[in-house]
């Protein structure tokens, strides 16, 4: 049985509350197995299995972050989803990124790949 509609996109406001939490475990729980990372496409290197995605991740949740969804759509087993999110830093810098994420959940619900789409033209 595969994922349903709802719960593929339920992935987008979960990623961005564990995000925005530092929650590492919660963004690895989304994750398949055996998943791949590739943030940005074209950067030149693919995260592929828990570890590595947990050491791409660890940095990211360190970082004091806030965010929002701002659209999502699903289409057979791929979520694709833009959202804002704006990191904060000491002395009262922050920095804004519009990213487009792609994520291809497997059967059981869990991404499988997940491809984001940003250039530093995205960022304010």
């Amino acid at each position: 049985m595969s994922a349903s509609p709802e719960q593929i996109r339920s992935t987008a406001d979960a990623y961005l509350a564990a995000l925005t939490a530092g929650d590492l475990e919660a963004v690895l729980d989304l994750y398949a197995e055996g998943a791949t990372v590739e943030d940005p496409v074209g950067g030149g290197t693919v995260h592929q299995g828990k570890a590595a995605i947990r050491e791409f991740y660890a940095s990211v949740v360190a970082l004091r972050i806030e965010g929002e969804v701002l659209e999502a759509r699903v289409c057979g087993n791929d979520l694709l989803f833009n959202f804002e999110i704006t990191t904060h830093f000491d002395g009262g810098a922050k920095a804004t990124i519009n990213v487009w994420d792609l994520m291809t959940h497997d059967e059981q619900g869990k991404v499988a790949a997940m491809r984001a789409y940003w250039t530093p033209e995205n960022m304010s």
